[in-house]
């Protein structure tokens, strides 16, 4: 109850700082920032930059979260706005204060190539390549450190096989970061216009208040900074596409006990229409590249309509749709593979011993270049590993070390930018090519 007043409070700020920059797209950050961002104002579109990449000593330009389908909506736009909290103690969280600055820094010298690791004349002047941080939260030591680590994340996106020739065709101005709170009122109505900068702003907008102690008493509840963080621990199940959706209704109990009576009925009423998460977006599947290979969430696999897309359809989840459920399985059925790989830790070992069962059934079907469709529930992790498996398999004949496997997530990410397979998947990945 006093978490989702809380939201609801902090998206306000969110609204506000839309108005005021109207052109702007607004893409909360994975997964606390999503709690912020109404889906039914400003769409959908997200990104993934972890406080951890962040953490002190701990700074790191991770290819896993390049987010590079960030950069074109940058370039559209001349900029944007990305959401997060942080919960107390701190103003602004670390993806927002270290992460972001990090990635904005590295893309900028990236396009310069050697002429920026050998700081060479063919740099120019006019094309920002330093490190920015905010002085009052970055003290000047770490902030040298972090600059003095740049040249090595620039080289390890360099090494990537990531297209930088192409971005940096495209990426007209630098990168940077601009930091917005809600103690930033005061210089908000005076804001410049963007636009004749000569650089793209990308706003760290960090929504919630931040309070001494956690909490403010406020009229009707109790106001938590952060409130979205950690959300496993007190949703209950609700989930932000939900939340929005029902926002109104919920907002309007007067009592935690009226609060998560309502939210329960909303939950069971989704579950009955079979609305998941996966399923309230529109993204459902994914062609990566020119494979014909497309990564997908439950929803992609329903039939008939799923064989009007697909020829083959690899599903990475314990449960087939009805209709699917007298399909026999492969062999006999030369089009379906279902490999039963349950999330979580109980499917760290199913999924590594399925590999080899999913390389065989893929053979031939890419051999005559037939659309193939890989599933799981969400499109994110299990049949992200399956597709890697494969694109190391069969694309390119190299030594596979692991720079390479990891140059070939890098693609997939690029295509399936919502994927992000766990570091157990991508490990039995490693020993599976590896070992």
């Amino acid at each position: 109850f006093n978490r989702l007043k809380s939201i609801f409070e902090d998206a306000k700020f969110v609204s506000e700082i839309s108005n005021l920059l109207p052109y702007l797209p607004v893409i909360a950050n994975e997964r606390c920032g999503t709690w912020y961002v109404d889906p039914t104002k400003f769409g959908t579109q997200t990104v993934y930059f972890k406080s951890t990449d962040g953490h002190t000593g701990k700074w790191a330009f991770n290819l896993r979260r390049l987010n590079a389908h960030l950069f074109s909506i940058i370039i559209k736009h001349g900029g944007c706005i990305i959401v997060d909290s942080t919960r107390r103690g701190k103003r602004i969280p670390d993806s927002q204060s270290k992460t972001i600055p990090i990635w904005c820094c590295t893309i900028n010298n990236a396009p310069n190539g050697e002429a920026y690791l050998t700081r060479n004349d063919e740099l120019d002047d006019e094309w920002d390549t330093e490190f920015h941080s905010l002085p009052s939260l970055i003290s000047k030591s770490e902030h040298n450190q972090i600059a003095s680590l740049i040249p090595q994340f620039v080289q390890k996106l360099l090494n990537s096989g990531f297209d930088i020739q192409s971005l940096s065709n495209k990426l007209k101005k630098p990168l940077r970061p601009l930091w917005f709170t809600p103690s930033s009122n005061i210089f908000l109505h005076n804001l410049p216009d963007y636009t004749s900068m000569p650089f793209y702003p990308v706003i760290c907008l960090s929504a919630s208040k931040m309070v001494e102690s956690g909490v403010e008493r406020r009229k009707g509840f109790l106001y938590v900074q952060g409130s979205a963080d950690d959300h496993e621990m007190w949703a209950k199940g609700l989930i932000p596409p939900l939340f929005w959706k029902y926002h109104e209704e919920i907002l309007n109990t007067y009592n935690f006990i009226e609060c998560e009576k309502i939210v329960s009925q909303f939950i069971q009423q989704e579950r009955l229409l079979k609305l998941h998460n996966s399923e309230l977006s529109n993204d459902s599947f994914n062609f990566v590249g020119n494979t014909n290979i497309a990564i997908g969430n439950y929803k992609s696999a329903s039939p008939p309509e799923c064989w009007m897309n697909f020829d083959y359809i690899i599903n990475c989840t314990p449960e087939p749709y009805t209709s699917n459920e007298n399909t026999p399985p492969f062999p006999y059925n030369k089009n379906y593979l279902q490999l039963p790989i349950p999330e979580g830790k109980k499917g760290r070992n199913i999924f590594y011993l399925n590999i080899p069962i999913a390389l065989e059934f893929i053979k031939k079907p890419l051999e005559e270049n037939k659309r193939i469709l890989i599933h799981c529930k969400q499109g994110i992790d299990r049949s992200c590993g399956i597709a890697l498996a494969i694109m190391i398999e069969y694309f390119d004949d190299k030594v596979i070390r692991k720079e390479y496997i990891q140059n070939k997530l890098l693609y997939i990410l690029s295509y399936r930018t919502k994927a992000n397979p766990t570091k157990s998947t991508l490990k039995k990945i490693n020993i599976y090519f590896m070992s």
